[in-house]
């Protein structure tokens, strides 16, 4: 999840999402455990820039906000079917049951999606990516008195798949372990190695000439894929919130929430991402979070408002990672074949405790009926302790220290811990020009906490283990915009301009070996966004989403290299590949000052319209259209130009038909319309030297039927 396109990506135990996820007022700790289907929806609300001082966790980059319908008096409910293609089929349904004459209620709601593999693995003729996951969510209202009701919400979702493919974009690349590329034309490796001392830097055979097989070609969008390990996912998300909401005399109003939330998430995946047995993968996470936050707010519409609360926050955070080398992987690189014959197995097992404290809150005054200002602060106190271990079995032999993360390393134990305070103002000045446009100007400051990476990382240079420490990272937004509406508010016209500076920014990417976090020394974003809908006819409704977005970083000397620079790195400066002793090999790095920050596209525009016409005397027809796209940008932190995701042409076409009361509804639809593809992530792969990507989701197309009592 981004905005503004600053995001971070869940596969990092160790640090925080950027974009803050909320759902029924609940923080959500980890990108993942909004996974489930939401079937009952009232609204979305999308909070652009640092966020703290009306309620929750800070967030750096944005919130998002989810509310589910809360259960009524009146009986009432939805049922609804899908089928799409690949035999995907998927059942949604929703049921609101007052408790007699009283306002108590409850409200279920659930999910059901099944879908056929939609790729097919070369390598055993089994299948890849499919679809399988259920969840039920269950609200139940208690009203205690005309100024008091209590609110519970519990939910479970389950998810069980063969997931996930990932496509290979190119075999021709280089390597940090110095193992050959895996076709025949592994023309950059051999080169490179000729280049330097006649290519006796390094001792390496190539893979298919042991093996008498040869990968099918590099093309991530076929549906064919080839893998000879397990791809497997398996990930629950459940919880328990209770919320009590108590109006005063005064009508000021007091809410009080607590949580209880738990994620898992157990995945296994081919580490080389071909059926070549070099490289296997897992990771089993679990999270147990628990928060409270109470907030206290006065009456709308007076001089003063105010609003004012307290959060708490409580996480333990389990990760087991595994990387195991095989056999053959080992052989190729003949020193670690000496070394451990059989393979390598690096285990990481951390244990991440989050506590969390924060009292926050503003106070708006309206001066006139057109001017306001709204003043506001958050405190945060936070601390992160990582208890943990990197072991490599078997054992490494006395006397010898292979620094080679991930594949090996010396065995370290890590106990640390470090703790963040800071302080986040917010001023908003509002100024309605006439009554219908409001314009206004706001400086506010988000905050993120350091922490404590995951993987294994190479040991320092005078012989230590690092912890993978990494400093919290501060957001200041600056913005100026309007809200308007003309033409009998049949013309709606939302713009901003905004200019937001963070320091330490928290760099998340994939060095080639392992996952780690960065602290740039600065980076800056600054764009707009133009928002427009319009009614040019009572049965016609369009509307447009422009953005344009520059960030760069302004101070990041320490920048992740590329493959190709790490190559360099090792084998040409220092001609040491395996980092035989602490210090050997040092870090490789290079200057982004002054670059433009991967996966954030200059400008994206999303436009659509929508046609209602009556074809009879109780029914109705709606056809919609929808378009985006979404500029080119680099997929990675090193910025290697060898991933690049083009620029993006997406259409969404759907067609319904209703009657009159909106008491039925049959539709047909089809997603991308024409096929474009790109890919939603994309990183070297490691140690067999290449690049691999996550494909975005191909056309897909189906009908939906919709029923309401």
């Amino acid at each position: 999840m981004r905005i503004r396109g600053i995001g971070s990506v869940g596969t990092n135990s160790g640090i925080d999402p950027s974009v803050g996820m909320f759902i029924d007022g609940v923080y959500q700790g980890r990108a993942g455990m909004s996974v489930a289907d939401l079937v009952d929806i009232e609204r979305i609300e999308v909070l652009r820039g640092p966020q703290g001082t009306l309620y929750g966790k800070n967030t750096a980059a944005g919130a998002i906000s989810i509310i589910t319908r809360r259960p009524n008096d009146i009986f009432e409910g939805m049922a609804e079917l899908t089928y799409a293609n690949d035999n995907r089929i998927e059942a949604r349904g929703m049921v609101n049951i007052p408790f007699g004459d009283t306002e108590n209620a409850m409200r279920v709601s659930g999910y059901v999606v099944n879908g056929d593999h939609i790729y097919e693995n070369e390598f055993n003729g089994e299948g890849l990516n499919d679809a399988n996951k259920w969840g039920l969510k269950a609200r139940t209202l208690l009203v205690a008195s005309d100024t008091s009701e209590w609110l519970l919400s519990v939910d479970y979702s389950e998810e069980d798949t063969d997931c996930c493919g990932i496509g290979v974009i190119d075999y021709n690349g280089l390597s940090v372990l110095g193992t050959p590329t895996l076709n025949a034309a592994s023309e950059a490796f051999q080169q490179r190695l000729v280049e330097v001392n006649n290519g006796s830097t390094l001792n390496y055979n190539s893979f298919e000439d042991t093996e008498a097989i040869s990968p099918p070609a590099a093309d991530p969008f076929d549906d064919n894929y080839w893998i000879n390990s397990e791809a497997s996912n398996k990930v629950t998300v459940g919880g328990v919130a209770l919320e009590w909401n108590k109006e005063f005399e005064d009508n000021s109003s007091l809410t009080f929430i607590n949580a209880w939330r738990n994620y898992s998430s157990d995945s296994f995946f081919d580490g080389d991402f071909t059926a070549h047995d070099a490289v296997t993968g897992s990771t089993e996470v679990e999270l147990d979070q628990y928060s409270s936050e109470i907030r206290l707010a006065s009456e709308a519409g007076n001089t003063w408002e105010y609003q004012v609360g307290l959060f708490g926050y409580y996480s333990e955070f389990e990760s087991l990672g595994t990387f195991t080398q095989q056999q053959l992987l080992v052989d190729k690189i003949s020193l670690l074949a000496s070394i451990y014959p059989t393979g390598t197995k690096n285990i990481d097992d951390n244990l991440y405790t989050t506590t969390s404290a924060a009292a926050f809150g503003q106070a708006t005054w309206n001066i006139s009926d057109e001017l306001s200002a709204t003043f506001g602060v958050r405190y945060t106190y936070e601390k992160k302790e990582r208890e943990g271990s990197q072991i490599t079995t078997p054992d490494q032999p006395p006397g010898l220290a292979i620094n080679l993360p991930p594949i090996a390393g010396p065995n370290y134990f890590a106990d640390v811990q470090r703790s963040d305070t800071a302080v986040s103002p917010m001023v908003n000045i509002r100024y309605f020009v006439t009554e219908d446009v409001m314009t206004y100007a706001s400086i506010s400051r988000g905050f993120k906490s350091g922490g404590f990476n995951q993987r294994r990382e190479a040991i320092l240079p005078d012989g230590s283990s690092p912890t993978g420490e990494f400093e919290e990272e501060i957001a200041t937004n600056y913005e100026l915009g309007w809200k308007g509406s003309w033409l009998d508010r049949r013309l709606q016209v939302n713009g901003t301009f905004f200019f937001v500076e963070y320091d330490d920014f928290q760099s998340q990417g994939f060095d080639g070996s392992t996952i780690k976090v960065t602290n740039a020394g600065s980076m800056e974003s600054y764009g707009t966004e133009l928002e427009v809908v319009y009614l040019p006819i009572e049965s016609l409704t369009v509307g447009t989403a422009l953005g344009y977005t520059h960030a760069s970083y302004s101070d990041f000397e320490n920048g992740e290299c590329t493959i190709d620079q790490q190559f360099d790195k090792a084998f040409i400066e220092n001609s040491n590949p395996l980092g035989l002793a602490p210090g050997l090999v040092s870090a490789c790095t290079q200057d982004l000052t002054g670059e433009q920050v991967d996966n954030v596209p200059e400008w994206t525009v999303s436009s659509f319209a929508q046609y209602e016409i009556a074809l009879g005397d109780n029914l109705n027809g709606k056809i919609r259209l929808e378009h985006s796209y979404t500029d080119a940008f680099l997929l990675d932190v090193d910025l290697d130009p060898k991933l690049e995701n083009e620029a993006v042409n997406l259409f969404n076409l759907r067609f319904s038909l209703s009657n009159a009361n909106e008491d039925w509804e049959v539709a047909t639809w089809v997603r991308n319309l024409t096929d474009e593809e790109y890919f939603a992530i994309g990183q070297d792969i490691p140690v067999m030297g290449g690049y691999m990507g996550v494909v975005a989701p191909q056309r897909t197309y189906g009908a939906t039927l919709r029923l309401f009592f």
